[in-house]
């Protein structure tokens, strides 16, 4: 007996270890959301990983949208590095943008690092 009041359910397979899994939904999903949701929730170590570099970027996102918040297209650009670093696309890069200087790199702890630096130049004359 089927009740009106069920949430639908569907099967999602983790895209990384192959695991299937009944989850309920609120309406109708295609294949493709389902297996993401089941793969965000899947604990093999390739989902933790995946989840682990979504949680970096999105914190790194956060920060650039506070730190340029007037500037867009340079938090678009600083979106693109982070995703590259953390993805191992590129091991570093560095930005340049005013008197500042921003290098993106994996520390060896595995954290993603924006290090800035800005470039004070003194000079002293005398006459």
């Amino acid at each position: 007996m089927n009740n009106e009041n069920e949430m639908p359910q569907t099967t999602g397979v983790c895209k990384y270890c192959g695991q299937r899994k009944l989850i309920q939904t609120v309406g109708e999903i295609t294949q493709a959301q389902a297996d993401e949701i089941v793969t965000s929730e899947c604990d093999c170590p390739d989902a933790k990983k995946m989840k682990n570099r979504k949680s970096k970027i999105t914190k790194a996102n956060e920060w650039a949208e506070l730190r340029f918040e007037r500037t867009p297209e340079v938090i678009a650009l600083f979106q693109e590095v982070f995703r590259s670093v953390t993805n191992n696309e590129v091991e570093k890069v560095s930005i340049k943008a005013n008197e500042w200087t921003h290098n993106v790199f994996l520390d060896s702890d595995g954290y993603l690092t924006v290090k800035s630096s800005k470039k004070v130049d003194e000079e002293e004359s005398f006459a």
